[in-house]
């Protein structure tokens, strides 16, 4: 009798648990928006020090939406000690259920740059370039398998006010080169993305990998060119809680047809083959590989090595210019809850005579 009336109290108890256990569920932390500022540092011979700052955002449009990465919006505005000026807007932005993957950027900037002729063999002799310059861009992407995502970008940029002097700082006339004065590109075309990574700003897990091609309409008289690009990501968690990362990225581009200097494929930067000032080399092609290793130190402080090569090309027997770059950095994570990290990278060539330095904010790749 006994065992009869513990029964069916427990069979009486169980609705009431259930609904306990669905509480408890309902408790679970929503995701809280963060406004988070981050400074920023790069130093280059063409720009000199470049002191600036960042301004991030990152939010949900159901913050109950655990399924869904957090979208972000970041603000940058820097000013050179050479007197150029820089303000960009970047995002991010993922729908509910990420149905809809929206990414652009929208930058203004008054910058110099040298250009050391086309080729992976140019020689160290330059013409120093100044513009203005102004471009949109956006790609807009729909799921349409899980983390496979399909649709289009468009890319609008302008560039102006140009002028040339020589390593003396003589004015000079312009070099007889695609776009040397300038002009407009509207640009469009398909992206094919799929993106198994956990987070948008500091992935730790799975694969990336993202193809573009792009057709421009250009104000120039000899007509439009095309871009062809490729991006491979992955990332190995040795110890499943992001203390442990090593990461690799391979990228591919190609141009065709009547390409400004500025539009072709551009060796370095801060994201790929750091060490070398962004567009040292350039030519029709490029092939770029790096791999790095991220480590948390301790707290919110971590440390990073990093290795790259590749060279950019126009035929095979260019891969025996091939260039290299090591370095490795700082990691400071402003966001214990939604890590993104403040980077602080120190890299130089191998083969050729550069370095750099770049405080910034969120992962290289």
């Amino acid at each position: 009798m006994k065992k009869k009336l513990l029964y069916s109290f427990l069979l009486f108890l169980l609705p009431f648990l259930g609904i306990c256990s669905d509480s408890d569920s309902l408790k679970k932390e929503v995701y809280k928006d963060n406004i988070l500022p981050s400074p920023a540092f790069t130093y280059s011979p063409k720009t000199d020090v470049v002191l600036g700052i960042y301004l991030l955002y990152q939010f949900k449009m159901d913050r109950r939406d655990y399924s869904t990465r957090p979208s972000n919006i970041n603000f940058y505005y820097g000013s050179s000690f050479k007197g150029q000026n820089f303000l960009s807007s970047e995002h991010t932005i993922l729908t509910n259920k990420e149905k809809f993957f929206l990414k652009g950027i929208i930058e203004y900037k008054n910058t110099p740059e040298q250009l050391f002729g086309i080729g992976p063999n140019s020689s160290d002799d330059y013409i120093l370039s100044e513009y203005t310059s102004f471009e949109f861009k956006e790609r807009v992407l729909y799921q349409f398998r899980p983390k496979l995502f399909v649709g289009g970008r468009l890319r609008y940029i302008t560039l102006f006010d140009f002028t040339y002097n020589d390593q003396e700082n003589n004015s000079i006339p312009p070099p007889n080169v695609t776009g040397a004065e300038g002009g407009h590109y509207l640009g469009f075309g398909p992206v094919l993305m799929y993106d198994k990574r956990n987070s948008i700003l500091t992935p730790t897990q799975n694969y990336y990998l993202d193809f573009a091609a792009t057709f421009y309409a250009s104000s120039l008289e000899d007509g439009g060119f095309a871009t062809i690009e490729l991006d491979a990501r992955r990332y190995l968690d040795f110890d499943t809680d992001g203390k442990r990362v090593l990461a690799f990225q391979g990228l591919m581009k190609s141009t065709f047809g009547n390409v400004p200097f500025n539009e072709l494929a551009l060796l370095g930067g801060k994201q790929i083959l750091r060490g070398y000032t962004l567009g040292r080399f350039r030519d029709e092609h490029y092939l770029q590989l790096q791999a790095e290793f991220r480590a948390t130190l301790i707290g919110r402080f971590g440390a990073t090595a990093f290795a790259g090569t590749g060279t950019v090309y126009d035929q095979f027997d260019d891969f025996k210019y091939i260039k290299a770059a090591l370095g490795g950095g700082l990691r400071f994570n402003i966001n214990r809850k939604d890590p993104a990290n403040v980077r602080i990278d120190f890299a130089w060539s191998v083969t050729d005579n550069n370095k750099g330095l770049y405080i910034t904010l969120g992962e290289a790749f």
